[in-house]
């Protein structure tokens, strides 16, 4: 999964330091002051803390699930005002613009990051999945003391920083949305007012609805597992433009417009997350690992993981065993 080259990164490898990730601001993100929304789009994590309003509208690349316990909220998300009960989960693509502008009583919010590739790998029903990369926000059907059960459950266990644990919370998370798509959603309601200071809530910082930022989206759900059942194959973003029918340049654009990564550096990324799972298994050589990962030459594979984890496999191998 996604998330064991991501803890691999953060844990073993301690390349970075969580404090300098937090500090971080990804390059096209507005990153919300008060909050740890400023990592990078590929980490998993999870808040549970006061909703505030927000001066501006940001951005980020997870997919993103809320839930107000004891306040509802009014958002602008890609330019839509919807107003966000209390215990109802939430889901919205956070690549939208999105914007935080009135609260009703005092609560507290779980705010839950997925990675969108984590998302998009999940087995959920095609409607499910389209409906969040076209930006709308689901509301899912109250279950109000299951659900802040689990909440607090991954909050708990997310706080102990144990890489086994967090990867259990996104199975979780996973079987929970499969769930949800397939007893269905509903969308949050439309408010007709705003606050008075409306117009200024209105003015988006960065990009603006009906942007390039979501058209033809859907397709790269589509580019996501063409790519990881192929990850042992010699492809290129040649072969995945023609695996969709659509022009190469339009499909490079797209993709990393979505993904905030090119075609290349995520299929070299999904590469050596398959290369670090298979090192757990201590019998199997680094060099068949290397070619049955899609690496066309061993020493390709040992500039990559060198390059991306600061060791060589070998070294790599020992530190996770």
């Amino acid at each position: 999964m996604l998330l064991s080259i991501i803890e691999a990164k953060l844990i073993a490898v301690n390349r970075v330091s969580v404090s300098e990730e937090v500090n971080s601001v990804t390059e096209g993100v507005v990153a919300m002051p008060g909050s740890i929304a400023d990592i990078q789009g590929d980490i998993f994590y999870i808040e549970h803390r006061a909703p505030y309003m927000m001066t501006s509208s940001h951005v980020h690349g997870h997919v993103e699930l809320n839930y107000l316990i004891g306040c509802s909220a009014t958002y602008i998300v890609d330019g839509r005002v919807q107003k966000i009960p209390e215990n109802r989960l939430a889901l919205f693509w956070a690549n939208m613009p999105h914007r935080l502008i009135a609260l009703e009583g005092e609560g507290k919010l779980f705010n839950l990051y997925v990675p969108l590739p984590e998302f998009l790998q999940w087995s959920l029903s095609e409607t499910m999945r389209q409906a969040v990369m076209n930006g709308q926000v689901l509301l899912a059907n109250s279950e109000h003391d299951y659900l802040l059960m689990r909440l607090q459950h991954w909050f708990d266990d997310y706080q102990r920083a144990l890489p086994e644990l967090r990867e259990i919370i996104l199975g979780e998370i996973a079987l929970l949305l499969k769930r949800i798509s397939i007893v269905g959603w509903e969308s949050p309601r439309a408010v007709e007012s705003v606050p008075d200071d409306s117009d200024a809530n209105l003015q988006w910082s960065g990009d603006h609805p009906g942007s390039g930022r979501v058209k033809g989206a859907h397709h790269v759900s589509t580019m996501v597992h063409f790519i990881g059942e192929n990850l042992h194959n010699p492809i290129s973003t040649a072969d995945v433009a023609n695996h969709l029918g659509l022009h190469r340049n339009y499909t490079t654009n797209l993709f990393s417009s979505v993904m905030g990564v090119s075609i290349k550096q995520y299929l070299q990324f999904q590469r050596l997350q398959k290369a670090q799972l298979l090192l757990l298994d201590s019998e199997r050589p680094i060099g068949e690992i290397g070619f049955e990962c899609g690496f066309s030459s061993l020493s390709r594979f040992y500039e990559a993981f060198q390059r991306y984890f600061g060791m060589p496999p070998g070294q790599f191998r020992k530190k996770l065993l």
